[in-house]
């Protein structure tokens, strides 16, 4: 551990190097994103100015270029003088692609050429960087990692491109690694500069940490230190933190905020999260390349990079949650703009908040003040309503809110809503979803929530010009354009191949994992977990449901289910209430939401099935712990 803990402080430091080459003012590296790569490459004499003074950091870097980097910067010395057909006496990298070669860095195509003119591919350069890892007797570790192409990866390239992805050399993007991706100049020095720092290039000027103190509201002080490990032992107070180029990357308390689309690694169910960014997250702890962070109690690393830490001391706003004239309000906060955002009301508010003060949660249930200090815990009804629950609203009611809500809307001048009361999508779809209703058992209310936040209330170019009305392929890193040959088609696609293959019923499809609880929920449990990257997708959907509720006299909430939290792992669900028979389904997980159905079973509760079931499921008393809902 001790290993790995230096290597990920060696890496962390590329991003804040601070060379200080013979130049006397601004030049073309200056604020380029390579810029410290570049410079050091430089100082190795590894790259040199073309005729025209540049030094090109935004062209593709060759094959023969890159040999020759990496010959200069490892210093090789032993010439064997390997010969390839295509590398001529006259050229200018001969002797550093011969001194490569010699090194078992290179060894060129089976035909006897090295092709040092073409453009180096990613997976290429990975297997160099590796040989290079292996010359400088690098531990090179254990990696399991792969990527989303993995199979586009060259198969006996995959370990390379695994290790160097590792030791944080060379990374891909979104969890893509594109392997046959070329290269820039700036990269390539980047990639280089990662190696080094790894060697201990003594070289390298790692004074980049500090201890400053929190003092009426600012950072005071600035004491150096050339590693995170030495600042980290040096600090003595909670009031002190450790900041590398004035950002923090080590608190004693505080939160931390996702600086644009990230993905969370889940230790909590070994899975991965998408989080939006401006996201609020609880702090752990952090090292010097990550930041160990809870999400709604889904506990996992985010890199440095990624995230801004904010002690509490210093927070200059953040988002919370009110009791507005009995109503539950949660106003969000923008790190961007350093101001108060938004804000929606997502159903009636729990007793024990007050008007006029402010409330904080990590996950929507359990809220403290702004101290800290517990003040209560709630689940929203429809928050935590399970999809199995039948609306009591006929097709008709159904239909009359649409056009009633469609109205609200069209009147508020806002150009997305002009004519919503005949263009709208969802005009007319009440029947359809009862229907869908009965079929499928899922809530018709629960899905008509669902299309009015994802289609702007069925007014989104989406909707009107692909009848997409639930944003079903239109993912944060790569949407895709599939138009449905009505609006009934999108809704049986969304239950058919997503809902209830994958959100709803236990286990998910092979291959997948996505049912975290049959509930729209939050990044703690239900759909929010995968669905959608914004953590308040779910209180936002319970939000459309509460505001229909309230249009149409509060049905469903007055004359609601019983909801339960299982308490286990590996919880099976049965067809009787006994053991004798195999059981239904399992629950991996436990914290699932579910519907009370019967208590008078001796021993056993009878429950609705998440799995499509037409008979009764029973779960045992000992593992249902029922929940009261605010309502």
């Amino acid at each position: 551990m001790r290993k790995l803990s230096i290597i990920a402080f060696l890496l962390t430091l590329v991003a804040s190097l601070l060379w200080q080459p013979q130049i006397a003012s601004a030049d073309e590296l200056t604020g380029h994103a390579h810029e410290t790569g570049l410079r050091y490459l430089i100082s190795k004499d590894a790259i040199v100015q073309d005729a025209n003074g540049s030094y090109r950091p935004n062209d593709n870097v060759t094959r023969g270029e890159f040999a020759s980097y990496l010959s200069k910067v490892l210093k090789l010395e032993a010439n064997d003088g390997k010969v390839f057909t295509d590398v001529p006496d006259t050229y200018m990298y001969l002797t550093d692609i011969q001194l490569a070669a010699t090194a078992g860095i290179i060894t060129g195509y089976a035909d006897g050429t090295f092709k040092p003119d073409a453009a180096i591919s990613r997976q290429h350069m990975a297997i160099m960087l590796e040989r290079a890892i292996d010359f400088l007797k690098i531990p090179k570790g254990t990696s399991s990692i792969t990527f989303k192409d993995n199979a586009a990866i060259i198969k006996d390239y995959r370990p390379a491109v695994a290790v160097g992805a590792h030791l944080g050399i060379i990374n891909g993007s979104d969890g893509y690694f594109m392997p046959e991706k070329n290269a820039t100049i700036g990269q390539a020095a980047t990639f280089i500069q990662r190696l080094m720092l790894l060697s201990d290039d003594s070289t390298v000027d790692t004074s980049t940490y500090a201890i400053k103190e929190i003092a009426n509201g600012a950072l005071v002080g600035n004491q150096g230190y050339s590693s995170f490990d030495a600042a980290d032992k040096a600090l003595t107070k909670n009031t002190q933190v450790i900041v590398q180029k004035d950002k923090i990357v080590k608190m004693t308390s505080g939160y931390v905020v996702t600086n644009n689309y990230v993905a969370l690694n889940s230790e909590t169910i070994k899975d991965q999260i998408s989080v939006a960014g401006n996201t609020e997250m609880e702090y752990i702890s952090s090292d010097a390349t990550q930041v160990k962070v809870r999400l709604a109690g889904q506990v996992g690393f985010l890199k440095q990079a990624d995230v801004t830490l904010i002690p509490f001391s210093l927070s200059k706003g953040r988002s919370y949650y009110s009791n507005e004239n009995g109503e539950i309000k949660h106003t969000l906060y923008d790190y961007n703009t350093n101001k108060y955002s938004s804000s929606y009301v997502y159903g009636k508010a729990p007793a024990f908040m007050k008007q006029g003060e402010k409330y904080f949660s990590w996950n929507g249930i359990y809220f403290t003040n702004g101290n800290g200090s517990s003040k209560g815990d709630a689940y929203n009804y429809y928050q935590f309503l399970p999809a199995r629950a039948t609306t009591q609203y006929t097709a008709e009611e159904l239909d009359a809110y649409i056009m009633n809500k469609l109205a609200e809307i069209e009147s508020t001048g806002i150009t997305l809503y002009k004519d919503a009361t005949t263009k709208s999508k969802l005009i007319g779809l009440g029947q359809t979803l009862k229907e869908v209703e009965a079929n499928s058992k899922i809530n018709a209310m629960l899905i008509l929530a669902l299309a009015q936040h994802e289609s702007a209330y069925g007014m989104s170019d989406h909707a009107q010009k692909l009848n997409n009305l639930f944003g079903l392929y239109v993912y944060d890193t790569n949407p895709l354009n599939k138009e449905f040959e009505s609006v009934a088609a999108n809704i049986n696609e969304l239950v058919e191949k997503f809902l209830q293959p994958n959100y709803i019923t236990p286990g998910g499809s092979s291959g997948r994992n996505y049912a975290n609880g049959a509930v729209v929920g939050s990044k703690a449990l239900g759909f929010n977990v995968k669905y959608a990257s914004d953590p308040y997708w779910g209180a936002k959907i319970a939000g459309h449901y509460y505001r229909a509720e309230k249009i149409l006299g509060f049905k469903d909430a007055n004359n609601p289910y019983t909801i339960g939290l299982t308490t286990s792992t590996g919880l099976n669900v049965r067809t009787d209430a006994s053991t004798s028979n195999s059981p239904l389904f399992t629950y991996v997980r436990s914290g699932m939401p579910v519907i009370v159905t019967n208590t008078s079973t001796n021993g056993w509760y009878e429950v609705l099935s998440d799995k499509l079931h037409s008979g009764t499921a029973y779960i045992s008393k000992d593992y249902i712990q029922v929940i009261n809902t605010v309502k």
